[in-house]
């Protein structure tokens, strides 16, 4: 017995299920975090891989351009004689040009609204990287504006030009050595006033501009696939020199990034947001001429590409996890409802060693008890009886009182030998003899034999036994005292007065008896304990008459089942196998 319960404690439990469900579970969503990082670190790569060929192709372009420049400015004049630089020549010469009339055609706008005072004038010489700007009347004389050099000796040659040739722009850009020492100017006539608005800057900062709309021609060679946000450079000083968006251009960022990508030969990435808030991919590298750092060039990607991929991996992610989840919570029901089924059989296996071992020792008890109190009971009735017939008092008033006590003495021995009857039959095996026999036949006999007892205790019998039950193998004598000590039970129950049911019916492989009555019924704490031996709730009873009922039911292979409901009475339910 203690070896089963020990198995039982040792069985497997659900709670382990759904531990290792668990640590699955949580090995699933960091496998699939884990796989975000991935496809993050592999698309990042991509756009590094990426960014580097248009890097390489873009420093190819801003080291030619700038050779180039190197080469017009250490030999003046001589760009006409190589055909490719005198192309590119002529091509920054526009842009310059064009920068620079937008930059007076500016200037008008601005002071046409409100005149510009010498703050605001510097303040555009400085967004325009140029020298000077002057606003003159129709005659060149200085109206207001930053001077320029007074030593400039083309200075009147290009007023003069604008005042007397009528010509809406005069330009002197073109054809000088880009050195220090020498200016160049362009001015143009307002387009509401009669007044001239000229600009003047020097050789270096026309070298500035030359070299800034190369590089942002050298970076607009290539067509920009959709995911490209952005690409700049900047020089030696983080100044952005170009840009995708022209508005950036002249702006100053800085940052340890930064200054790590100027002195770093690798190519450089990061994640970081814009002052938008836009989440951005940048790859980064120098830009050397000469061996010598001159710059930088920054690309930066969009991870919008990502983001499907990354939800699909999430998706994928969700299902896995509910899957599991769902397949785990079936598994452990499933075990949990097996296991149950298997504790429930464990547990009858347990009953019935107890039951057998009960058994054993009351067989024992019995057998002493039969042997000491038995043959003693029998030479007491059978005194008694003698007594009874042949020592009559003869006085008749006495002889009615000698028989009543007669009788109770007699009545009280029968009753201990039917005690004695119970624990003989309780302890020996029973031996069937079974045969086919009519339960509609057996249950009436019984009816017959209790319809006496019921009547003197004001107990209505009633019958419901259908003529067509089938013959069943059954053992008569002792299926009778199943139902007897069933039917006892009930009428006990009752007391004074109530109804006794009968009721019999066939079912697909065998018959189901009902024995139902209207006593008080039995509390919910009592009924766990209605099969146990010697448990009663009468006061003479000796608490075996169900237990005796209900082995001799199972013997048959059959169920017997108790429902009862307090103040509604008891219903006994008895099905055997045909």
């Amino acid at each position: 017995m203690f070896e089963q319960r020990d198995k039982i404690k040792r069985s497997f439990s659900p709670i382990y299920l759904g531990i290792f469900s668990g640590i699955i579970l949580i090995i699933l969503i960091i496998n699939g975090l884990l796989e975000i990082t991935r496809a993050k670190k592999g698309f990042h790569l991509l756009l590094e891989r990426e960014a580097i060929v248009l890097i390489q192709h873009f420093e190819k372009n801003i080291q030619e351009t700038l050779t180039s420049l190197l080469w017009m400015e250490s030999r003046p004049g001589k760009h006409f004689s190589n055909p490719s630089v005198s192309g590119l020549f002529f091509g920054l010469e526009d842009s310059v040009a064009e920068y620079l009339l937008e930059a007076l055609h500016r200037v008008d706008q601005i002071d046409g609204e409100k005149p510009l005072n010498l703050p605001a004038l510097r303040a555009l010489i400085d967004q325009y990287h140029v020298t000077s700007i002057e606003i003159y009347d129709s005659e060149g004389r200085s109206l207001r504006g930053e001077p320029s050099p007074s030593f400039y000796p083309e200075k009147k040659f290009l007023l003069r030009e604008l005042i007397e040739t009528k010509h809406p722009v005069a330009i002197d850009l073109f054809g000088k050595p880009l050195t220090g020492d020498q200016w160049f100017s362009i001015a143009i006539w307002r387009r509401v006033n009669p007044e001239i608005i000229a600009l003047y800057l020097n050789g270096d900062q026309m070298k500035g501009l030359l070299r800034q709309f190369a590089i942002q021609r050298a970076i607009s060679d290539i067509g920009l696939r959709e995911g490209i946000l952005y690409i700049s450079v900047q020089d030696a000083s983080l100044n952005t020199i170009a840009h995708t968006d022209p508005t950036f251009v002249g702006r100053r960022e800085e940052n340890p990034f930064l200054r790590n990508s100027l002195q770093s030969n690798r190519v450089l990435s990061r994640n970081y947001q814009s002052s938008q808030g836009e989440e951005i991919f940048e790859v980064v590298k120098s830009v050397s001429l000469e061996d010598q750092s001159v710059g930088v060039i920054r690309i930066g990607y969009s991870p919008k590409e990502i983001y499907p991929v990354l939800s699909q991996i999430k998706k994928n992610i969700i299902l896995s996890v509910s899957f599991f989840l769902i397949l785990g919570i079936s598994a452990i029901t499933l075990i949990g409802v097996n296991q149950n089924r298997h504790l429930r059989k464990m547990k009858d296996m347990e009953d019935r060693i107890q039951l057998a071992e009960r058994l054993s020792s009351l067989g024992h008890l019995a057998a002493g008890v039969a042997h000491e109190i038995r043959n003693p009971l029998n030479a007491m009735g059978m005194g008694l009886q003698r007594l009874k017939r042949e020592f009559l008092p003869r006085d008749e008033s006495k002889k009615e009182e000698y028989i009543s006590f007669m009788e109770l003495i007699l009545k009280e021995i029968r009753r201990v030998n039917q005690i004695i009857e119970q624990f003989l039959t309780l302890s020996r095996p029973f031996q069937l003899s079974l045969r086919k026999s009519s339960l509609q036949d057996l249950l009436k006999n019984l009816i017959s034999l209790l319809q006496e007892e019921a009547s003197s205790l004001g107990i209505i019998l009633q019958a419901v036994i259908p003529t067509e039950l089938p013959l069943i193998t059954m053992d008569p004598e002792t299926l009778t005292q199943a139902f007897i000590n069933i039917m006892k039970n009930g009428m006990q129950a009752m007391g004074q007065g109530g109804t006794l049911r009968i009721e019999a019916k066939s079912l697909k492989d065998g018959v189901e008896v009902m024995i139902s009555d209207s006593g008080s019924g039995i509390p919910p704490e009592q009924m766990e304990k209605i099969f146990n031996y010697y448990y009663t709730t009468k006061e003479k009873g000796v608490g075996l008459g169900l237990p005796i009922a209900h082995r001799i039911i199972e013997a048959h292979g059959g169920q017997l089942r108790i429902e009862s409901q307090v103040g509604s009475g008891t219903k006994v339910t008895v099905r055997l196998p045909v």
